[in-house]
């Protein structure tokens, strides 16, 4: 059977509000589709509760209605697909899409049921794989930083695009594996005997093609938690909260990191998904926080753990970008923030810039038992102090470089391009990647390559901007005779 767009007429929304007249007044409004009263009509939220209805157009507020999760319910949010996602979802038979912007739902029809498809598609109306259900959202206890050196307080946070396995207790047999949405919500149909006693481990790791990410113990043993058994049946609920006590909070946390990453990667630079990304973390490791070329290392020991450092995980993955989509000469090494090898800074400030631009926000924080500390890339202004186009540079005058000339609408008083961070970062794979670098500077990849690349790719419109953020406030002489030709 066909699947159905639902839609509302007139006609239909009159007739349905006569009929549910007991239940909502004389208004002539629509059943309220979820077990809130709440539900989206375009951007407006609808509230129906004990016979008075009520409106929020959150087009008024630049923002969109769409259902989040079973805490947050119903409201108006920055994008509605951003909790719907690539992957789709499923509330009962109906499956929600998004596509160019706009969330599509479909009721599934009569021969189907909305579930998983496979790790390209992700969920779909589908005939059924088998009598058994089970459904709900998974989320994983978070720590949101607190732009200082801490921590906000502990908060559920959606663990999107996991993978979610139902297992039989007696066999230990996976009966089923899915990936959670974007909101954390998932369904696994699959085949047992009925009262057969069965589990759900969320697991962190992805087969989803534009987000190849796991996070593992050092042992390479992926992170997982499992849920407590319950009796197979037609239509089974579980909601499953990862808890930090259990230890395993932070690793989905990591796993989310990388998400935003991926999403990144694929979204906004429009690059086809990369190599695989791995990352290492346990509570108690002390192996270090680095990326090797191959995964990334994260501390959680006692003393300095990494596993809620969103900045610090993004810069790591900000190197692995480096590697994946651009192009990376750093020598490595020891490196602190003061003046240093130029090719060691640029893929040092390259990588917290990734970190900032991906979260939306201009601090760096680092937290540790000794306090820990953090870092404004946006009004910190780190001047050159040396001369010539090889000369060493700090990291963070490389970080706040990108930044100024990414920020735009600027509302602080450093000197702006009418350019994005998006911009900024297309940057790696469209020139960095692929150019024939000048024969000037330092033999690699470092920051005057990168003005070079930005000139290449938007033109030189913004030189009178670009020589106020390099020269005038950071006393780098760039030369501005580029392959993009020479500045005015």
């Amino acid at each position: 059977m066909s699947r159905a767009v639902r839609r509302w007429s007139a006609a239909m929304i009159l007739a349905l509000g006569a009929a549910l007249a007991a239940g909502c007044g004389d208004d002539p409004e629509p059943a309220c589709s979820l077990p809130s009263g709440v539900r989206c009509d375009g951007d407006t939220v609808v509230t129906c509760v004990s016979g008075d209805v009520t409106r929020r157009d959150c087009g008024d507020e630049g923002l969109q209605c769409a259902y989040v999760d079973a805490t947050a319910g119903t409201t108006c949010v920055a994008s509605a697909c951003g909790v719907v996602g690539p992957l789709g979802r499923c509330t009962g038979a109906t499956l929600s899409t998004c596509t160019d912007g706009a969330i599509t739902d479909v009721e599934c029809g009569a021969d189907q049921v909305c579930g998983f498809v496979d790790a390209t598609t992700g969920y779909g109306c589908i005939a059924a794989p088998g009598p058994m259900s089970v459904a709900g959202e998974i989320r994983y206890e978070d720590k949101p930083l607190n732009g200082t050196a801490g921590f906000e307080a502990t908060t559920p946070r959606a663990a999107r695009g996991i993978t979610v396995t139902v297992i039989d207790d007696g066999t230990m047999q996976p009966l089923a594996t899915v990936a959670a949405a974007d909101n954390g919500s998932y369904v696994a149909h699959f085949t047992a005997a009925a009262g057969t006693m069965v589990h759900v481990t969320a697991v962190a790791r992805s087969t989803f093609t534009g987000r190849p990410i796991s996070v593992t113990t050092g042992s390479s043993t992926v992170h997982g938690f499992g849920s407590p058994s319950f009796p197979a049946a037609a239509d089974s609920t579980l909601d499953l909260v990862i808890t930090d006590a259990a230890g395993e909070a932070a690793a989905f946390n990591v796993f989310d990191q990388a998400v935003t990453s991926m999403d990144a990667i694929t979204g906004q630079l429009g690059v086809p998904a990369p190599v695989p990304l791995r990352l290492q973390w346990s509570r108690g490791s002390n192996d270090g926080t680095y990326f090797d070329g191959s995964a990334i290392h994260l501390l959680g020991s006692s003393s300095d753990d990494d596993g809620y450092d969103d900045t610090v995980i993004q810069h790591e993955i900000g190197h692995y970008v480096e590697r994946a989509v651009g192009r990376s000469d750093s020598p490595g090494g020891g490196h602190n923030g003061s003046p240093t090898d130029p090719r060691l800074a640029w893929s040092e400030g390259f990588a917290t810039y990734w970190a900032q631009s991906v979260l939306g926000q201009p601090v760096y924080q680092d937290s540790n038992a000794g306090g820990g500390f953090f870092d404004n890339i946006d009004t910190e202004v780190t001047r050159a102090a040396g001369s010539g186009l090889s000369q060493q540079v700090s990291e963070g005058m490389v970080s706040q470089i990108l930044w100024d000339i990414g920020d735009a609408p600027s509302p602080d008083d450093d000197p702006s391009t009418a350019e994005t961070h998006t911009q900024v970062n297309l940057v790696q794979p469209t020139y960095l990647k692929t150019a024939a670098l000048r024969a000037v500077g330092t033999s690699g990849v470092d920051l005057v390559d990168f003005l070079d690349g930005w000139f290449v790719t938007q033109g030189l419109a913004s030189c009178a901007a670009v020589r106020d953020i390099v020269v005038t406030a950071r006393n780098f002489p760039y030369d501005f005779a580029g392959p993009a030709g020479a500045c005015p």
